[in-house]
């Protein structure tokens, strides 16, 4: 543990950060939203019979569970953390790393875990959702960062917030800025993965043995 305060640069860094992800946060759910009004003009043109539709599932119930717990697990504990820096300074002194040390460290993680967030998006282009549902048109993405980690958006988001740790640069608090979310994203991507066998069975089967959930496989 390094004998110096959090600095006032850290801290306000670290206010940066988590403004960043909130933002992110409101244009990641806005874009499913958008898409529909962008596709309606041509739908006139396009639309088929009933029968030629695709289908659609959507598991509204536990889909708000399920993100509703991931976004606790992610702001509660930053609001937190910013309680406890302004209403006990003297723990300030717990600092983690030196700050320099700290400051690129957590530079380089919250770029990654952004461009990671970025990247996931644009791939998937008009499939993304930040729903969990069953279409029959979405395929199984299997390149790009997705050739790596199965869930790369959540990958993105916990080195967005574990970068923002790393700004804190907090002995006791630091480490709760990114471990509960990733209890939250575990219990939603099991739900995820079960409704992709459903759909995908041997197909997803295989790409999760090649695929790391969150972290990529080295073997």
């Amino acid at each position: 543990m390094a004998d110096e305060p959090v600095s006032q640069q850290h801290f306000t860094l670290y206010l940066i950060s988590i403004l960043i992800i909130a933002i992110f946060d409101a244009l990641y759910f806005s874009i499913p939203l958008v898409i529909p009004l962008v596709l309606k003009k041509n739908k006139n043109d396009t639309e088929g019979s009933e029968s030629d539709k695709p289908k659609k599932v959507s598991y509204k119930n536990k889909n708000k569970t399920t993100l509703r717990s991931i976004y606790l697990a992610k702001y509660i504990p930053n609001i937190l953390a910013i309680l406890i820096h302004y209403i006990f300074p003297s723990t300030r002194y717990y600092s983690v790393l030196p700050s320099s040390l700290s400051f690129i460290l957590g530079i380089l993680i919250f770029i990654t875990g952004f461009i990671i967030r970025l990247i996931t998006i644009i791939q998937r282009g008009f499939f993304f959702t930040s729903k969990v549902s069953t279409t029959d048109d979405p395929p199984v993405i299997d390149t790009g960062v997705y050739a790596y980690v199965r869930h790369p958006a959540y990958t993105g988001e916990f080195l967005e917030l574990s970068g923002a740790a790393l700004f804190y640069n907090h002995f006791n608090v630091s480490w709760l800025l990114s471990t509960p979310y990733l209890i939250g994203v575990l219990d939603r991507i099991q739900y995820k993965e079960m409704e992709a066998l459903k759909k995908f069975g041997e197909k997803y089967r295989e790409y999760m043995t090649r695929a790391g959930m969150i972290f990529p496989k080295f073997n």
